[in-house]
């Protein structure tokens, strides 16, 4: 029976309504900051880790089938057309129009990973209700959705293209890097704009009075060491007693609408930031002393800028900045403060060597693992982590083997929950004699079941359903939070252009790109409109999909926190904002064209 096209265009707007709706109300909590960024990021990372692995190995074991290999093959084809295309459109608009050149990585990775996880699925949701699709062929589809996702993954994760985001950043010289504010007595946290790569002024630190010769004493080393530590302390002290005293205050300056710092509290907090940057000798310190140095400082450093943010916090607007104070894992010389932190648990005994607190437990070990913080964490992953990967491994398997480290981090981001979750779901699937422990279904064999007549380990199916089904109201909540706290800022000359002209592209013509690639699958033989019309539905819409959220999560990750001017913040603000009116547009006119002039339903 044909469907009438007021039907049809009813029923491509209607999942967008509840979509939005969900959005909107996670907008609303941001901006109540009832959804802080410290809950956002709480709370991704609980998807990621089990709502999401729940909800992928679910669909996949129920709805893959072993017939379905070539299927999840085409998957993963169309998947790098998609992305090859989308990276093809950003590269030109980076060498074509202006972008500035602190965000000439962040565009590529814009360009070429959509969000396609929480919106494709929410969408299908809402349209298998029998009218269009049946709840069998959405289940389906939200499988095929699934595949997508694991492909996202492995190439954000496992192939390193988390790096094209990283590679933006230029940190400072960890031993002779100054910048000019810190020199000339200024605020590092003013919201005043100024280029980053003018601000660098790289010093000798050997020229600097007081500062230790190499071949000075090492317990005059230890002594300078100690000295620089009790500042810190002292100035953290310091800010402690003026802001409890009631001489914290805050103005609106004409320039800006953040709340700035006066009296007492800001005297202290420049005295303070200009002490922390004092140079320091660290030439003939050893190792484990020149890194407990650095973590005391950076941690002080961290916890003076955000001290009285945090005594105000009712007072102040949610912004991007509390994004850059949750999810910042580098300090301004590029540090790892996560790695740096788990200083702290490690001791020194009188010869220098390091031995592991005798109160931290096997949990506190797995906990700070560097293993944990990569497969359990959203953003916190770094060239570092690639870098250090495989450094158990002897010597000379590096050196015979120059690939082992990229195979080593290769491998343990295949240990992520949802990889995992859906390397081990097709192979369950794969398997129909495995399979039908989990379900059954026309394809799987009979065999003895469960005193309920249910398979033996339907209970796992019952338990990942059930906890699964929260993760797109909850990522969706989450991307609402996020855009919430997203402000259009002073932007790069020209860069708006750059953004929209991009949009569009992704938006509005790589569509067009999706209905011709399907038409191609069809006449080629691979799939047919009768039998695939889910699968097909859902490689059309993928290609219009908005940028992925977790490309905001990545810059704030990559920020320092005492980054006087986050312009990677800036552009990835405007570009993710600007995405969401057209898709409002763009997504129901192709659902409709493709439903009706392709499907003809």
């Amino acid at each position: 029976m044909s469907i009438s096209l007021g039907a049809v265009i009813w029923s491509s707007v209607k999942p967008i309504i509840k979509i939005y709706l969900i959005i909107g109300t996670g907008f609303l909590l941001a901006k109540m900051d009832i959804l802080t960024a410290e809950a956002t990021k709480t709370i991704s990372n609980i998807v990621l880790t089990v709502l999401l692995p729940c909800l992928s190995f679910n669909k996949i074991v129920a709805e893959i089938e072993d017939q379905d290999i070539k299927m999840v093959g085409i998957i993963c084809l169309s998947s790098v057309i998609i992305f090859g295309t989308g990276l093809f459109f950003a590269w030109v608009i980076s060498k074509t129009m202006s972008v500035p050149k602190q965000w000439r990585g962040g565009i590529l990775a814009g360009g070429m990973f959509p969000n396609i996880s929480d919106l494709p699925i929410a969408y299908l949701q809402t349209m298998d209700q029998g009218f269009i699709f049946t709840e069998k062929e959405g289940e389906k589809g939200i499988a095929n959705v699934i595949i997508f996702l694991a492909m996202f993954l492995f190439c954000v994760f496992n192939l390193g293209g988390f790096r094209l985001i990283e590679m933006d950043f230029n940190y400072s010289d960890e031993e002779s890097s100054y910048t000019t504010r810190e020199l000339n007595g200024t605020d590092p946290t003013s919201s005043d704009t100024f280029s980053d790569n003018d601000a660098l002024e790289k010093r000798d630190v050997n020229k600097e009075p007081g500062v230790t010769n190499k071949n000075d004493n090492s317990i005059e080393q230890h002594i300078e060491s100690n000295e620089v530590v009790s500042k810190s302390k002292s100035c953290s002290n310091s800010l402690d007693s003026n802001s409890e005293s009631g001489d914290l205050s805050l103005i609106s300056t004409p320039d800006s609408n953040e709340p700035s710092l006066t009296n007492n509290t800001e005297s202290s907090m420049i005295n303070c930031t200009s002490r922390f940057h004092q140079p320091v000798a660290l030439g003939s310190e050893t190792q484990q002393t020149k890194r407990a140095s650095r973590v005391t400082l950076s941690t002080e450093r961290q916890r003076t800028l955000s001290h009285c943010s945090n005594k105000n916090k009712n007072s102040q607007h949610p912004s991007m900045y509390d994004l850059i104070q949750q999810y910042s894992n580098v300090d301004q010389y590029g540090n790892n403060l996560h790695e740096e932190v788990s200083v702290n648990n490690v001791g020194y005994d009188k010869g220098g060597a390091n031995r592991t607190t005798s109160n931290q437990s096997v949990m506190d070990r797995i906990r700070g693992s560097n293993l944990t913080r990569i497969i359990t964490s959203e953003a916190n992953v770094s060239k570092k982590d690639i870098d250090n990967s495989g450094k158990s491994l002897p010597k000379w398997m590096h050196k015979k083997f120059p690939l082992t480290k990229f195979i080593v981090f290769f491998l343990k981001n295949c240990l992520r929950p949802c990889s995992m979750a859906v390397i081990l779901a097709l192979i369950i699937a794969f398997i129909p004699w495995v399979k039908a422990l989990f379900v059954t279904s026309d394809h799987t064999p009979h065999i003895k079941q469960a005193p309920d007549h249910q398979p033996a380990l339907s209970f796992i199916m019952d338990y990942t359903g059930y906890v699964g089904a929260a993760s797109v109201p909850f990522g969706l909540l989450l991307l609402g939070g996020t855009l919430g706290r997203l402000k259009i800022g002073k932007l790069y000359p020209g860069f708006w252009k750059a953004a929209v002209v991009l949009v569009f592209l992704r938006q509005c013509i790589m569509p067009i790109f999706g209905v011709l690639w399907c038409d191609r699958l069809v006449k080629a033989g691979w799939l047919t409109w009768e039998k695939d019309k889910m699968l097909l539905f859902v490689i059309a819409i993928s290609w219009d999909l908005p940028t992925m959220t977790t490309l905001i999560y990545f810059t704030a990750s990559y920020t320092p926190v005492d980054m006087p001017n986050p312009i990677q913040m800036e552009c990835v603000s405007f570009f993710l904002m600007i995405q969401y009116p057209l898709m409002v547009i763009s997504l129901p006119f192709l659902v409709t064209y493709f439903l009706k002039v392709q499907m003809k339903v």
